[in-house]
């Protein structure tokens, strides 16, 4: 109704002003009344849809208080059987971490026993054995260190004397020793002894032994060397080391020996005579001294610093030398003199190269290959049983334990089966290089007969190396062949001819038949057309040793000479 009114041109608040001030507010308020009814009449239902809606609400919140209840009760209990699974699940990651250290634990414990098992039998056996070597343990050390000690200047022959010697005064006074004990072996193992092969060392029993002394005696060595192979080996023994070689008459020879000591260099004082430089006697007797953290020992009327790498080697030329007891106290005398069956072996490998280059490269190459793997067999076995002696706690909890047994056993298995290898190898080598020894064993043979022609007359001198020249021209000159048997006929008539010319130039005419006469007979002795004693009756003439059953030997020996 009242929106005509509204909507003229002259109802508004400014031509209200105009005619009246009242007329103007009252205008103003019939708008607002206007627009109050307007808004009133929309809102009023509202107010009581709000009223309407707040009820609701209000039961709404209720439910929602009651939920809200019921919700923090589940929660509670959510709480409860979530706590519950934790604990559940934290035991069952315990109880799988567990399973998994068992296995892993059994894994190690099968491979620690799968590793062992080829040592159960060997450490067994050893373990039952320690309380008898035990036992028998001072007797051995004895028997070792006599030899050590006193066994140096003797021969093959009457050291073995000595042996037998000391044990009989041992069963005596009832200290007990092993009966199978080889000092050799227990005071050096294969693997050295290979080594001191392959430096030139020879391979017989009597230089190993000597081998054995110059490096396992407390006192310096002095070398009976006549051939001058101790030397030689010494030499390519200590090259790697930078060793010094002096002699006594040296200008240089105090200065030489005063920077071996300081610098702990080895020293090689060659060729000496019967005596020696007063110089050394400090140095021989170990008078060291003590000054802070080093020693220091007395040369002449200076004192100088020692090294504990310092090693002194000594060798004469002379092949009976007569030293003094004070000089046999001070040095561990050895004598290198060469022995038949070692020149034998020198003069195969000698052979050999010459004939059988190819194959003496191979048994150079599979010696060095068996020094090298029994070496490190032993490293292993002996790092293996470190570790095991030194492992803290349980041995299936080391892992790195089991790592180092794998490896060592894998090695090890690998090493055995190259070493069965090499030793089929060195089978076959030495069947082959077999058939070249009679010319070594001739060699030899007709070495020492010249040797022992300085009885018949002191005059009569050769040198080893003077005769292994002749060894070498024969083998060049001696006429060649396809067939072996034939070339080393070859060689052996050669040989004997050739050193018999050689000889028999420098002996006076009185004694040419009696080298000829003992060539002779030492190649029947060798062939074993004659007996040794057969050849020692003829030679010494006792005749009434003959029996009725060497009289066909003796009938045959006449008609040899005849």
């Amino acid at each position: 109704l009242m929106a005509p009114y509204f909507e003229m041109e002259d109802f508004n608040l400014a031509q209200a002003k105009r005619v009246c001030g009242d007329v103007a507010g009252l205008c103003s308020w019939t708008k607002a009344m206007a627009s109050f009814f307007a808004v009133n009449k929309e809102v009023l239902p509202l107010k009581v849809n709000l009223a309407r809606q707040e009820g609701r609400l209000g039961a709404a919140m209720a439910e929602l208080g009651e939920a809200q209840a019921q919700l923090d009760e589940k929660q509670r209990e959510l709480d409860i059987v979530q706590a519950e699974y934790d604990k559940a699940m934290s035991e069952k990651q315990t109880l799988m971490d567990d399973a998994d250290s068992c296995r892993r634990k059994m894994a190690n414990a099968t491979a620690l026993i799968k590793g062992l098992a080829g040592e159960r039998v060997r450490w067994t056996e050893a373990s039952k054995m320690y309380q008898e070597q035990i036992d028998r343990l001072v007797g051995d050390i004895l028997l070792a260190t006599g030899f050590l000690s006193y066994a140096g200047p003797f021969n093959q022959e009457f050291r073995n004397h000595l042996n037998q010697c000391w044990r009989k005064e041992m069963v005596k006074t009832n200290i007990p020793f092993s009966d199978d004990l080889v000092i050799v072996n227990m005071l050096v193992d294969s693997a050295t002894i290979g080594t001191w092969n392959l430096q030139g060392l020879p391979n017989d029993d009597l230089s190993i032994q000597n081998g054995l002394i110059v490096t396992r005696a407390s006192r310096f060595p002095l070398l009976i060397d006549p051939q001058g192979q101790g030397k030689a080996w010494i030499k390519k023994k200590e090259a790697e080391n930078d060793l010094k070689v002096t002699r006594l008459n040296h200008k240089y020879f105090r200065s030489h020996l005063e920077d071996s000591l300081s610098l702990g260099l080895p020293l090689l004082i060659e060729e000496v005579g019967e005596e020696l430089d007063p110089a050394l006697d400090n140095v021989l007797e170990k008078n060291f001294i003590k000054s802070g953290s080093n020693f220091k020992v007395r040369v002449g009327d200076k004192e100088v610093e020692v090294m504990k790498t310092f090693q002194l080697y000594i060798s004469t030329k002379l092949s009976n030398p007569a030293y003094t007891p004070e000089i046999y106290a001070r040095t561990s005398i050895i004598d290198f003199t060469v022995t038949m069956k070692g020149l034998e072996d020198q003069l195969l490998g000698i052979v050999i190269l010459t004939e059988k280059q190819e194959l003496e490269a191979e048994r150079t190459k599979l010696l060095e290959e068996v020094t090298a793997n029994k070496r490190k067999v032993k490293d292993l076995e002996d790092s293996l049983l470190l570790r095991l002696t030194s492992t803290q706690g349980s041995l299936v909890d080391d892992e790195s334990l089991i790592e180092v047994l794998r490896v060592t056993k894998t090695t090890a298995e690998g090493v055995r089966d190259k070493l069965t290898i090499a030793a089929d190898t060195e089978v076959k080598i030495n069947a082959a290089r077999e058939e070249y020894r009679p010319i070594a064993s001739r060699g030899s043979t007709l070495y020492f007969l010249i040797v022992e022609m300085s009885m018949v007359n002191v005059m009569y001198q050769t040198s080893l190396r003077q005769f292994l020249g002749r060894f070498n021209i024969s083998m060049a000159r001696a006429e060649k062949s396809l067939m072996t048997q034939k070339r080393i006929a070859n060689i052996i008539d050669y040989l004997t001819l050739d050193v018999f010319r050689y000889t028999a130039r420098g002996l006076y005419e009185r004694d040419k038949f009696t080298l000829t006469l003992l060539i002779t007979l030492k190649i029947a002795l060798q062939q074993r057309k004659i007996r040794p004693e057969e050849f020692q009756i003829f030679i010494k003439g006792k005749l009434h040793r003959i029996s009725a059953h060497n009289n066909k030997g003796l009938c045959s020996l006449q008609r040899m000479l005849s």
